[in-house]
């Protein structure tokens, strides 16, 4: 069987698709679990910053949920090729580009989290759960939009820098030592 044939055989479609999904589902996971530690860092803070007070905090809700739909949304959006239009542009235009939008989806995210919390849990109604969130009022909504906003910027710019030089070779950058590693990014054969 020729090469050709090989790659035009079912079960060649078949690996082709199977690499794929497991493809995505890597990167998936490998954002969602950015975003868990993310969210899960700022939860544990608020609690230690309430517990000075003392004040009982214990909301981890529905992080990992969260992180997931983020994830997955981030996944779609770049699918979609949301941003196309920048990719010609500085990285910073990019970057700060993704960042603005994706800090929409995640105040959407917590939103929604905040309302399934309330309804769910805690069996308010949905005037109460909104409540709730107009009470604590436009500071707390901008210090979240802003956390958010800083921890985005390094995510994004990682990923556009890796999709300028090509995917994997910002990993390989970080995650296995080499002689010179300068020699990846300008494509020079490493020693």
């Amino acid at each position: 069987m020729s090469e050709t044939d090989r790659m035009n055989s079912p079960h060649a479609t078949h690996e082709t698709l199977e690499q794929k999904v497991i493809a995505e589902i890597r990167r998936l996971l490998a954002i969602a679990v950015y975003l868990t530690l993310f969210f899960l860092v700022i939860k544990l803070y608020t609690k230690l910053i309430l517990s000075e007070y003392h004040i009982n905090y214990f909301d981890y809700g529905l992080t990992v949920v969260k992180a997931l739909v983020l994830a997955k949304i981030i996944l779609t959006a770049e699918a979609l090729r949301l941003g196309e239009r920048f990719r010609d542009k500085p990285l910073i235009l990019v970057t700060l580009y993704n960042t603005v939008i994706f800090c929409g989806f995640a105040l959407a995210c917590e939103v929604m989290e905040h309302f399934i919390i309330e309804l769910v849990f805690f069996q308010h109604s949905l005037a109460e759960a909104y409540a709730e969130i107009r009470d604590k009022g436009w500071p707390y909504v901008a210090g979240m939009v802003l956390v958010v906003f800083v921890a985005f910027i390094p995510f994004f710019a990682f990923r556009e820098t890796e999709r300028v030089i090509g995917e994997g070779t910002l990993r390989d950058l970080f995650f296995t030592r080499k002689k010179r590693p300068t020699s990846i990014i300008l494509g020079e054969p490493a020693e």
